[in-house]
C-alpha cells in the first residue's frame, strides 16, 4: 500500500501545481478480486526477470467506505528492486481522464518518481525531495519531520563550545508553515551572550532566509565534548551569503553533500543534550 494526496497549490491556479499524499494504493495479489498477474517468472539461478502487469485502485482512504479516485495501470519487473512502469489513470470528475507517469523503484514510505502526464498533469513531475544524511556523531535520539519539507524560511542555532540545538521554520509542499525543534539542548543560550562560571559562552542566533534565497551548502565539524561525539560547529551557505561558523569548531571536518542547482529546504538528525548529527532535505531549485 502506498499513499499520495491531492492538494490545491497556494500558487495561482494557471501554475497547475498540486501536491499528492494520503491516498491510497492496494495490491491484491491473490483472490477472486487480485489487481495484478504474473506473466513471466523469475530466472531460477538470478531471481531476476519476473514481470507482473497491475490495475492497483488508488482509494481516498483506508476505510471500508473509500471512494476509488483512480487506477495505476501498467506493470512491475523485478531486478534486485521491482521497477513500476505504469499510468496513474483518474476517474474522479476534476481529473477525470488525466493521467500521470510513473518510472523507477518505490522507495521508503511508498514513493513513486513521477516523470510525466496528460490532460491537467501535462508535463509533470514529482517534489524531487530526498534525504541526504545525516552526518555527526551516533548518539543522540532520532530527530525528523512528518511533513514534507518545499522551503526552509528560518534557521535557529543555539551554539557555545558546540551547537547546543537546532530549531528551524518551514513552507511545507501544500505551502503550509511548519516548524520543528529545537533539537537538543536545553535553552541555555539566549538572544545575548551570556558567560557561565567555567568562561564558555552560549549565544542563540537566528537566521531568516529571504524569499528568493535558499540554502546551497552546509558544512561543519564533529567533535568530541564531555565524552560525547557532537556537532562541535556549523556553517551555511546560500546563494547570497554564509551564516557561521557557529561553536567553536574543534574536531574533524564533514560537508553535507548538495548538488549543483538543488537547495536544503528542511533538516532531520539526531539530538540528546546537544546536536549529535545532522542531515538535510534537499530538492531542485528553479
Amino acid at each position: 500500500m502506498a499513499n499520495f494526496e491531492i492538494i490545491p497549490s497556494p500558487l495561482p491556479e494557471e501554475n497547475n501545481e498540486f501536491n499528492f499524499s494520503n491516498l491510497y494504493l492496494f495490491h491484491t495479489p491473490l483472490g477472486p478480486n487480485r489487481n495484478q498477474f504474473g506473466v513471466k517468472s523469475s530466472d531460477a539461478a538470478t531471481g531476476l526477470g519476473a514481470i507482473v502487469v497491475n490495475n492497483w485502485p488508488i482509494y481516498d482512504g483506508a476505510g471500508p467506505g473509500a471512494t476509488v479516485v483512480a487506477r495505476a495501470q501498467g506493470m512491475h519487473v523485478y531486478a534486485g528492486n521491482w521497477n513500476n512502469v505504469f499510468s496513474i489513470v483518474f476517474e474522479i470528475q476534476r481529473f477525470k481522464g488525466s493521467t500521470l507517469q510513473v518510472m523507477g523503484i518505490s522507495v521508503e514510505n511508498g514513493e513513486f518518481a513521477i516523470v510525466g502526464g496528460t490532460g491537467q498533469f501535462a508535463m509533470a513531475s514529482g517534489s524531487q525531495v530526498t534525504k541526504v544524511g545525516p552526518l555527526g556523531g551516533d548518539g543522540g535520539v532520532d530527530q525528523d519531520i512528518t511533513d514534507t519539507p518545499g522551503r526552509l524560511e528560518i534557521i535557529t542555532v543555539q551554539s557555545g563550545v558546540v551547537i547546543d540545538a537546532i530549531a528551524f521554520s518551514y513552507a511545507d509542499q501544500a505551502g503550509q508553515k511548519r516548524s520543528a525543534g529545537p533539537w537538543g539542548g536545553s535553552g541555555r543560550c539566549s538572544n545575548t551572550v551570556l558567560q557561565t562560571n567555567d568562561s564558555l559562552f552560549f549565544v542563540t542566533m537566528q537566521i531568516q532566509l529571504a524569499p528568493s534565497e535558499f540554502v546551497t551548502g552546509i558544512s561543519g565539524t564533529v567533535g568530541l565534548y564531555r565524552s560525547c561525539n557532537v556537532i562541535a560547529s556549523l556553517t551555511f551557505v546560500t546563494n547570497v551569503k554564509t551564516y557561521g561558523p557557529f561553536g567553536l569548531g574543534d574536531g574533524t571536518p564533514f560537508t553535507v553533500p548538495v548538488e549543483d542547482n538543488h537547495g536544503v529546504v528542511g533538516f532531520f538528525g539526531r539530538s540528546s543534550r546537544y546536536l549529535d548529527a545532522i542531515g538535510a532535505y534537499v530538492q531542485p531549485q528553479q
